[in-house]
């Protein structure tokens, strides 16, 4: 089996890899603004409010591109992500197994259908 492109982390397990690039690119624009602004002398003066901008792009735009679990894994804390994995677990044993107990603990986190980590060619 050839080595994987990507390290083992819990986004690259579960998530497709062009929505985590997608949130690259999305990282790597906010950090742009900023940094041109940081640079222009002429507007240098509104630093910090670019810097402020970005806290509500993170909770107003980024769900508008992004499912809610995969925030979840991509920037949410290690007790977050933790917890995603073990109701992900609880789900996927709940299917294979036939019972409908387990289920009931998934909340929006997830669609429940994708309880496989993503495969691509």
């Amino acid at each position: 089996q050839q080595p994987s492109k990507y390290p083992d982390f819990v986004f690259t397990r579960y998530m497709e890899k062009k929505r985590i690039h997608v949130y690259t690119i999305m990282q790597l624009f906010f950090f742009g603004l900023v940094f041109l602004v940081q640079n222009m002398s002429a507007i240098s003066i509104v630093f910090p409010l670019m810097t402020l901008l970005c806290i509500p792009a993170r909770l107003y735009l980024a769900p508008r591109f992004f499912e809610g679990w995969e925030l979840c894994l991509l920037d949410g804390d290690d007790t977050e992500i933790d917890e995603w994995v073990k109701r992900k677990r609880a789900s996927a044993r709940a299917l294979f197994f036939g019972t409908d107990s387990e289920r009931s603990v998934i909340s929006e986190d997830g669609p429940e259908d994708e309880d496989a980590p993503v495969e691509e060619a």
